[in-house]
């Protein structure tokens, strides 16, 4: 293998890695919108409840 063909194999390895940092952080920034979702329901759902006094 040759400088060059280890130099391409590499830029190879990084582009792909760089593809599924990027998918990674497509599905984190999914996963915390349904988180912040979810908390908002949460939030409205315990205001809507009857308080009672302790």
């Amino acid at each position: 293998m040759t400088q060059e063909e280890k130099i391409d194999a590499l830029t190879e390895m990084v582009k792909d890695m760089k593809a599924q940092l990027d998918k990674q952080d497509e599905q984190l920034a999914y996963i915390v919108a349904r988180l912040n979702h979810m908390r908002d329901r949460a939030h409205e759902k315990r205001e809507q409840q009857t308080a009672w006094p302790k």
